[in-house]
């Protein structure tokens, strides 16, 4: 065999079995194949998930390169569901912050899905809530049971863009919340080194809230809760009063949602983010 050409073998990484040789000049090979690499053979598409040996110079050298491959199913697109019926569409940019700097890590699908708008938005809000509602008439699917699996389609949410239209002051918002709050510094996004700048993120139980500031004051305040049987008044009582003073309505886009003052201990307790009292 010529010293230009290279002897591939190609192996199904699922079966191990052999699928494929042929031969072919040095120069129609890449120097490496990582990241990974996708290559059509057998009139399918494959991913190398394993080079030997790993570069152009071995295997140059030795003539010989084996290439582990895995098939690459493609998926009809009547078959893609989206898990959630709606988005918001602009998420903040991510700086550079100090290794082992303190952050909520948020999956990106989680921002501002429970937020507090104030209430002289809501034309605003209930303008996006209807849209999100065709989400779930007309996209959602269901199991036998009746129970949402996905939805063919999704809102993705261009409003309000400034959700409090009054300030909010920073400093207040802490001082209402209960003297076991945590400061967990700034949001940062799962996959993604960094810290949004001006964010800020507190703790009370499972229940976290997160947002961006402009000075002291509050520009974008949202919830994420996990689920906690333990009661927390004082997270109820603080939230309320917040909303009260500032006159703001709690919304969870995902579920179609509008909770004001009154009842946001009621919201929280039925998501299971706080225990009833």
């Amino acid at each position: 065999m010529s010293k230009n050409l290279v002897r591939v073998v190609f192996i199904d990484a699922d079966t191990g079995a052999r699928i494929g040789r042929t031969e072919l000049p040095v120069g129609q090979l890449p120097e490496t194949f990582q990241p990974a690499t996708t290559l059509e053979l057998a009139d399918a598409t494959w991913v190398v998930e394993r080079a030997e040996p790993p570069t152009a110079a071995q295997f140059a050298a030795t003539g010989a390169l084996t290439l582990t491959l895995r098939r690459i199913e493609s998926v009809p697109v009547d078959d893609i569901l989206y898990s959630l019926p709606t988005l918001c569409a602009t998420l903040p940019a991510v700086a550079a912050a100090p290794a082992g700097a303190d952050r909520l890590e948020l999956h990106e699908d989680d921002w501002r899905q429970v937020e507090l708008v104030s209430a002289d938005l809501g034309d605003e809000v209930q303008a996006e809530l209807r849209t999100v509602r065709r989400s779930f008439e007309e996209h959602a699917r269901r199991d036998e049971q009746g129970r949402i699996h996905g939805f063919r389609g999704i809102h993705v949410r261009t409003r309000p863009v400034r959700p409090l239209s009054r300030p909010v002051s920073r400093n207040r918002l802490l001082n209402l919340l209960p003297p076991g709050a945590r400061d967990l510094g700034g949001i940062g996004f799962r996959g993604q080194r960094g810290i949004v700048p001006s964010s800020f993120a507190v703790a009370v139980g499972r229940v976290r809230l997160y947002g961006l500031t402009d000075g002291d004051s509050v520009a974008v305040l949202a919830v994420k809760a996990e689920p906690d049987p333990a009661p927390q008044p004082g997270l109820v009582t603080g939230l309320a009063r917040v909303m009260q003073e500032a006159d703001l309505l709690l919304v969870d886009w995902c579920r179609v949602a509008v909770v004001g003052p009154g009842s946001v201990g009621d919201y929280l307790a039925a998501v299971g983010a706080v225990g009833r009292e």
